[in-house]
């Protein structure tokens, strides 16, 4: 359900996989409709507490995560608050790995290790991705440049195109897809290439791959 403390049990068992069987990939995944989680969330609306004291330490250590989400969703039926708490909760469960585990931070620091949460859905049998903490640089001490790098959106107009070299090499791109599109898409079929053309042979590229298509 989550990491109790800084020692020992799943950090350790984690660490393992890392140092010695050389992982080089920590996943951190929670799952849908969670007896913790709704009992966590649960609790903190009714402000009780546990029947026993082990399932007590169970709930409390997810009780932060279940307060963030209704503070959030604070009229939200409590199937999205539990949503929303999982993801909390994954989300704190990843820091304390980076909090109390040096062989985490060390591997992340030096971007050979990646460590990512996800929700695993038990009624679709689907995985949803969250992807690294948004504070994993802070966290780790470290700037983090591949990370960056898969983290930022993509953004065309960020490039720098007034650069004679870039727009050479750009014009190249081009012309090879035009080439290409030739080939492969106009060369012995009748394609109008009038006004629309471009969608038409973008549509059939994409039927080729099973989308839908564009409109026009």
């Amino acid at each position: 359900n989550t990491i109790e403390g800084g020692y020992g049990g799943l950090l350790g068992s984690a660490e393992y996989a890392i140092a010695v069987l050389k992982s080089k990939l920590v996943v951190v995944t929670g799952h849908t409709m969670c007896g913790a989680v709704t009992a966590a969330v649960k609790a903190v609306l009714a402000n009780e507490s546990m029947p026993t004291e082990n399932l007590g330490i169970v709930v409390n250590n997810i009780r932060a995560a279940a307060e963030k989400a209704i503070e959030q969703l604070p009229s939200a039926p409590i199937v999205e608050q539990v949503k929303l708490a999982t993801k909390i909760n994954i989300l704190e469960t990843m820091q304390k790995i980076m909090k109390h585990s040096k062989i985490m931070r060390d591997g992340l620091a030096s971007e050979e290790l990646m460590l990512v949460g996800a929700v695993y859905d038990i009624e679709e049998g689907s995985l949803e991705w969250i992807g690294p903490h948004p504070e994993q640089e802070s966290l780790v001490g470290a700037t983090l440049h591949l990370h960056r790098w898969r983290e930022a959106p993509y953004d065309p107009k960020a490039m720098p195109s007034s650069s004679p070299k870039v727009r050479a090499v750009l014009d190249r791109l081009r012309q090879g897809n035009s080439r290409w599109l030739q080939k492969v898409f106009v060369e012995n079929q009748e394609v109008d290439m009038g006004e629309g053309s471009i969608t038409k042979i973008a549509n059939r590229i994409r039927r080729a791959f099973g989308f839908a298509n564009m409109n026009a």
